[in-house]
């Protein structure tokens, strides 16, 4: 769980108006209270279990200083 990001969220909602927190409040009880569509099937427990493992086995990669050459790496055409 990213604790931090919902620590920042919840610095967030207290920093709005009154108005603006209320107007929050209902929007994200809205998203609960929605119920699925029929075409709409839910999420099995496996498939969050292989979502959660993604990148448990993951093989160190040979990028070069990835936070400085990440995007050159990416975007350049290999093919140059």
């Amino acid at each position: 769980m990213n604790t931090q990001l919902v620590d920042s969220i919840v610095q967030v909602f207290q920093a709005l108006p009154q108005a603006e927190q209320k107007l929050l409040m209902e929007r994200l009880n809205s998203l609960f209270t929605q119920p699925q569509s029929e075409d709409e099937e839910p999420i099995s427990e496996a498939a969050w279990d292989v979502w959660r493992s993604l990148g448990d086995d993951a093989v160190e990669g040979k990028l070069e200083n990835p936070s400085i050459n990440h995007d050159r790496y990416l975007y350049s055409n290999p093919h140059e």
